[in-house]
């Protein structure tokens, strides 16, 4: 193995090609692992209900079929028919799926992400990284099997619209991916490659800024301090003025369009607020 060469997790590679800083391209990686979770939960958990579902109606129906059909019982043709029509329900689920991914049955054409901002670096980095691993040319990606073996995957593994979940820390995307061929696939990839000359391959240009601010909390703030509702807070009334001072910070964040933290997230900043005011109006 060359000196340069490295085996690293996929999800560490596309770290780099995020960012300089490892650190900071796995938080970058985990916020659009995030984004991509928000888009297929509701449309994933809708096909497991309806593949569950569809998956008990046949049991239901073709067991009893069985026995029906053994025993020359009447109406055994008709509770089989029922039972072919919930497995042909239960297919086209799985198929269903597999289209959204790549686009038909088969994974013939790299398709669009349908998470990704096209304005963001870090998301723009990425796909670089997926254009390289996409080429039959380029080093392959291989998981390893439970002896230790590796076993390497297909280059149409990362044609998926959904091909941001390869690299996401939580399984649970990963096990939203079907492979190019057969069903589920979520084992966590690696790749053996010299990080620099592939960087170089895939023009891609890791960005060396430190770890993104998440919430403008500073700007939130000082646009309170003139707010009218917090001039007329009655700091000596103790209940009500921590659940104002939120709501206010939450509505400068809407009003902007901005992800809106949690209240869990703002109710330090609420609290440090009141202590200000209340400090400034008894000197």
């Amino acid at each position: 193995m060359d000196d340069r060469t490295e085996v690293l997790s996929l999800r560490r590679v596309a770290a780099r090609f995020i960012n300089a800083d490892e650190q900071t391209g796995l938080a970058e990686l985990d916020r659009i692992a995030a984004d991509a979770s928000r888009v297929i939960q509701k449309r994933y958990w809708l096909l497991s209900t309806t593949s569950a579902a569809t998956a008990f109606a046949t049991a239901v129906t073709l067991l009893p079929w069985l026995a029906l059909t053994l025993n020359e019982a009447p109406g055994a043709d008709v509770i089989g028919l029922i039972g072919l029509v919930c497995f042909g329900l239960m297919m086209a689920a799985g198929a269903s799926w597999r289209v959204f991914q790549y686009g038909g049955l088969k994974a013939t054409t790299p398709q669009k992400p349908v998470y990704a901002d096209p304005e963001d670096s870090a998301a723009r980095n990425l796909e670089r990284l997926f254009a390289i691993l996409q080429l039959e040319s380029s080093p392959r990606a291989f998981y390893f099997a439970r002896n230790g073996a590796r076993r390497y995957v297909d280059h149409r593994y990362f044609f998926s619209k959904l091909r941001a979940a390869h690299v996401a820390n939580d399984s649970t995307i990963r096990n939203a991916l079907f492979g190019p061929a057969g069903f589920w696939f979520a084992p966590e990839l690696f790749l053996e490659a010299d990080m620099s000359k592939l960087i170089a391959d895939a023009k891609a240009k890791p960005s060396r800024k430190g770890a993104p601010k998440q919430y403008d909390h500073t700007n939130a703030i000082i646009a309170l301090i003139d707010h009218p509702k917090v001039r007329a807070l009655d700091i000596s009334k103790k209940r009500g003025n921590q659940r104002e001072i939120i709501e206010l910070l939450e509505d400068w964040y809407r009003s902007r369009r901005l992800k809106v933290p949690s209240e869990t997230q703002l109710t330090p900043y609420a609290n440090q607020i009141l202590e200000t005011i209340a400090k400034n109006r008894s000197s």
